[in-house]
């Protein structure tokens, strides 16, 4: 049930003060919250289902990506394609469904239209790999699919937002141009949350392991301030749209723009 519905339902009630309506409101929205780690803990490391428990409570989520779509943004054939890429032959059908699920249920609240404000930068990368197509005879289809819904969730500054989106997320793409940045050291999220008392959260995609950091704004503040300097440096979330049009474009022809070093060998072989 949406937030609009509850709100619905409590007008039918005209003894509530406006007072307790928020209060029961504000009830009904974190009640949906903070069960997918309860419910997938079986598929979860122990830092990430700490890490969910505190996201769904977020009042501005921040994000960096080097190499995958933001895992809230991705699409379920998306997801599939890379639960499968990274476990290999080491998990079953069945607990790549259940990652995956992970993955649609925490998005479902994130993106929806209660969602927190949220803002994502990833690099250029992202959206030039070829995911989904891991045995080379599917194409771009499932990139395709993704990189519109990418579109459809980059809602920040839009005039006509669905009302089953979240109006407070922002996309921005660093270019291949722009060269090494510092940020490219390696993935990571920032939390943030309405309470003064409740210090920023950062998690860390490490090759040893990923890391938690809580209660250690000398380590997270650095983090943040990478992520404001990009967000300086990019084209507004306003101009994504038209990069992830032209990658589209690239891509509805049977290429994703980066040349393919059999072209050169074949134009180099001798005629015979």
């Amino acid at each position: 049930m949406q937030t609009s519905d509850i709100v619905a339902l409590l007008t039918q009630y005209p003894q509530l003060s406006s007072e307790q309506v928020e209060e029961l409101v504000a009830l009904a929205r974190e009640s949906r919250k903070a069960t997918v780690s309860s419910r997938y803990r079986d598929v979860l490391s122990r830092p990430f289902a700490e890490w969910l428990d505190h996201e769904a409570f977020a009042a501005e989520i921040i994000q960096y990506e080097t190499k995958f779509v933001p895992g809230v943004l991705q699409t379920r054939a998306y997801a599939e394609a890379i639960v499968r890429a990274l476990y290999g032959k080491s998990v079953d059908d069945t607990t790549v469904g259940r990652i995956v699920d992970v993955r649609m249920t925490r998005a479902q609240t994130l993106t929806g239209p209660d969602g927190p404000k949220m803002s994502f930068i990833v690099d250029e990368a992202v959206l030039r790999r070829a995911v989904g197509n891991e045995g080379g005879s599917v194409g771009y289809r499932v990139m395709v699919e993704q990189l519109r819904q990418l579109q459809g969730l980059n809602t920040a500054g839009q005039a006509a937002v669905p009302a089953e989106v979240n109006p407070n997320l922002a996309v921005q793409v660093v270019p291949f141009e722009l060269g090494g940045y510092q940020a490219l050291q390696s993935p990571f999220e920032v939390l943030g949350f309405e309470d003064e008392d409740d210090e920023n959260m950062l998690y860390l995609e490490l090759p040893g392991g990923d890391e938690v950091i809580r209660d250690r704004m000398d380590e997270i503040i650095p983090y943040m301030d990478m992520f404001a300097d990009l967000q300086r440096r990019l084209a507004s979330p306003d101009a994504t749209n038209d990069i992830i049009d032209r990658v589209i474009a690239l891509m509805e022809g049977g290429r994703n723009g980066i040349p393919d070093p059999r072209d050169a060998t074949a134009a180099k072989a001798p005629a015979n």
